[in-house]
């Protein structure tokens, strides 16, 4: 090749850089917004399933009870265990099934009597992290508690015997008293955990002689959140023992699981976003469920 046509084609080389450069890097940015927004758009996902954008909606179409004592009309008893009657003063009463009571020689099944927020107004709520969402996301702001995440049965007894909780039981303050825990513990020896527990009413009975005492059920976990230790098969069994402490009279068992459950006993998928506890709009139906089990305190 000629010093001539070596210049010719250097020249149209550098010619067709300089054309063809602005659209090569317009297409690389092109390629690197897309990718970008891709991956914003997969990690919004996952923070959505994980709970920690938004939550999916779920209507909270109950009527919220009043605290001047005016009990909701209409659409709460949609969340209720099935079996309504009325007294002969026209108040309506839930008594549930007998597979969420003890059915026992010499203990009737409970008459619950739908109550209004102001029941509350001298309430005690004990219990782990899901007690912790009650208080944090729910309508109970009349109520005192004692909660954290992580919380145990053992912790919880020793406390009563002579810590913070002890104090709290032994004020006079409280006519009714909330128990809910145990799934802290729910992979360990169940029969353990149900002795705690049951130290743990003792405690409170002793302390608050007065008050009403409610034993609540464990709440089941998802279906996925299930593991050979941690299971709704082992919540039943442990929810089992704790309602054989319910006598209806003084000391009563109830079971949210109903209200929470799909058609295979595992807690709904569209309730939570972690398969243990449920999103923060359900902690506002769970407030105005307790509504439903009142037991008039003299």
């Amino acid at each position: 090749m000629n010093k001539f046509n070596q210049c010719t084609y250097t020249m149209i080389l550098i010619f067709t850089c300089l054309i063809a450069s602005p659209m090569i890097f317009k297409q690389i940015w092109t390629n690197s917004a897309e990718k970008k927004k891709e991956s914003k758009a997969s990690i919004e996902d996952i923070d959505i399933r994980k709970g920690q954008t938004t939550e999916p909606d779920i209507p909270v179409d109950v009527p919220v009870p009043s605290a001047s004592g005016e009990a909701p009309s209409q659409g709460i008893t949609d969340l209720s265990v099935p079996g309504t009657t009325q007294d002969p003063s026209g108040n309506v009463i839930f008594t549930p099934p007998a597979d969420v009571w003890t059915e026992a020689p010499g203990v009737s099944a409970p008459s619950f009597v739908q109550g209004d927020y102001s029941y509350f107004d001298n309430a005690l709520f004990i219990g782990d992290s899901r007690t912790v969402g009650i208080k944090e996301y729910g309508s109970l702001n009349n109520a005192d508690f004692f909660c954290k995440e992580g919380l145990s049965t053992y912790d919880a007894k020793s406390s009563s015997e002579n810590g913070d909780l002890a104090q709290m039981l032994s004020s006079g303050k409280y006519k009714k008293v909330y128990i809910m825990l145990g799934i802290n513990e729910i992979g360990n020896d169940l029969d353990s955990t149900f002795n705690n527990f049951k130290g743990l009413v003792e405690n409170v009975r002793a302390k608050a002689s007065d008050a009403v005492i409610f034993l609540q059920a464990n709440m089941h976990v998802s279906f996925d959140a299930q593991t050979p230790s941690i299971n709704n098969e082992r919540i039943n069994a442990l929810n089992q023992k704790i309602s054989s402490l319910a006598d209806n009279s003084g000391i009563y068992y109830i079971d949210i699981n109903p209200v929470f459950d799909d058609e295979k006993g595992n807690l709904q998928d569209g309730y939570t976003s972690d398969g243990v506890h449920v999103l923060g709009a359900i902690y506002q139906k769970w407030s105005e469920w307790y509504c439903l089990y009142t037991i008039p305190v003299p």
